[in-house]
């Protein structure tokens, strides 16, 4: 039962998250800090440069 269990490991390891074993994370100490911003308290008005109607798609005709 043993050796059976340990074969069944063996064959299912590739479809498993346990592959990740055998790689470490060198890139992940490397990278770089992420940089978040936060966005505008309010949104900036959208304003319309050309004179045309929209249509219902929201775009100019």
């Amino acid at each position: 039962m043993h050796a059976l269990s340990a074969w069944l490991l063996f064959a299912a390891w590739p479809f498993t998250r346990l592959v990740h074993v055998w790689s470490a994370p060198v890139g992940y100490l490397l990278r770089p800090y992420l940089v978040s911003r936060r966005r505008a308290a309010t949104a900036a008005p959208v304003v319309r440069t050309d004179s045309a109607p929209a249509s219902r798609t929201g775009r100019a005709a």
